[in-house]
């Protein structure tokens, strides 16, 4: 089923992380030390392998982060981060904007 106000409300999330990403994303290439870029594992609510995908293509889409892997059977995504200094408050992004409607999107047992 769709619902208008997730798809909406994830939008204007997903707009609103890309403009303050990729402003974050220009301070660390112009600054001159190199970040501490690595790797992070997210565990995800449960969502259709669809919504993985999803939540997997919006990360990527944003700058200055990548899904690597998704594993599907344990709900995880293998993340790279251009700054692992902000690690916790990326996760946190995430789970707090995308995350929600995209399982509201697309429901673990839901249509694939």
């Amino acid at each position: 089923m769709l619902r208008p106000a997730a798809l909406v409300r994830l939008s204007l999330r997903f707009i609103a992380h890309c403009v303050l990403s990729g402003i974050a994303t220009g301070r660390i290439i112009l600054r001159h030390r190199p970040a501490r870029a690595g790797l992070v594992r997210l565990r995800t609510a449960p969502m259709s392998e669809t919504g993985a995908a999803v939540l997997a293509a919006l990360v990527t889409l944003t700058p200055g982060s990548s899904v690597i892997d998704i594993d599907p059977e344990r709900r995880e995504m293998l993340v790279h981060l251009l700054d692992l200094d902000s690690a916790d408050a990326t996760v946190a992004g995430i789970r707090r904007d995308f995350e929600p409607d995209v399982a509201a999107l697309f429901p673990a047992g839901g249509r694939r």
